[in-house]
């Protein structure tokens, strides 16, 4: 565990979850049909202010409280499935937590493994993570001993790491060799409008030929890297090989 600075890309947990959890689409289209100033709040921000037990426990709360619509129970349905997401976009790294540790004052980014333990309390508004000592349900809360884990948690995207493209692979090189060949025919081009090559029957700026290289794999659908072409194409055309040396790429 590493003491890090804020991060720039950081938002606070409340936007997060908001974004991923209650502003979702499968959420917000039961809204106009939902009536009454604390249900219709639910579509805002009504659920920052009740700190969210996990395992999941909205459900039971909202049933015990009172009856609802069937839009508003539509949307409360939709909501749990959102943050089981929203928690395994934590658990798997891809979305980095950072918090402030209640003994050292230092915010360090927070091991996925935190987010699986047993009894938690997600204190939205707040950005806390609380861990709770739960024997046997969620209903001994009120009288169970509290521990704030992690305050002011802030959360950010982690960095995918970029996937090298495979350069090379997959592409007609012996077909484009055949191709290519029959651009030294003497008759190809127009010597009035290109320059000879001074030592094979091509123009001497390269770069032409490899247009026309281009142009025969565009035709197939898939174009190389000009590097690739140069080093499996133009090299050894230009370098008087009947045959195309055998490449790794």
């Amino acid at each position: 565990m590493n003491s890090v600075a804020a991060q720039p890309s950081a938002r606070p947990l409340y936007a997060v979850f908001l974004e991923r959890v209650i502003q979702i689409e499968a959420v917000q289209r039961h809204r106009a049909a939902v009536t009454g100033d604390d249900m219709a709040q639910f579509f805002s921000d009504f659920l920052l202010d009740a700190p969210i037990v996990f395992p999941w426990s909205w459900q039971g709360r909202v049933e015990a409280k009172r009856s609802v619509s069937l839009p508003m129970q539509h949307a409360w349905n939709a909501a749990p499935a959102a943050f089981e997401e929203f928690i395994k976009a934590l658990k798997n790294g891809e979305l980095i937590a950072s918090g402030v540790h209640p003994a050292t004052g230092a915010r360090y980014d927070l091991h996925p493994a935190e987010w699986t333990r047993q009894w938690l309390i997600l204190d939205v508004r707040n950005g806390n993570l609380i861990e709770v000592e739960v024997h046997h349900s969620w209903l001994e809360l009120a009288s169970s001993k509290q521990t704030v884990r992690w305050t002011a948690i802030t959360l950010r995207a982690a960095k995918r790491p970029r996937q090298k493209k495979a350069r090379g692979h997959g592409y007609d090189w012996e077909g484009a060799w055949t191709y290519a060949t029959t651009l030294r025919a003497e008759d190809q081009w127009d010597w009035g409008q290109v320059g000879r090559d001074k030592n094979q029957p091509l123009p001497a700026r390269r770069r032409t030929v490899e247009k026309k290289i281009e142009e025969w794999f565009a035709a197939r659908g898939n174009l190389p890297d000009i590097s690739d072409i140069r080093q499996n194409i133009t090299i050894p055309l230009y370098g008087g090989r009947r045959r195309r040396g055998k490449r790794k790429r």
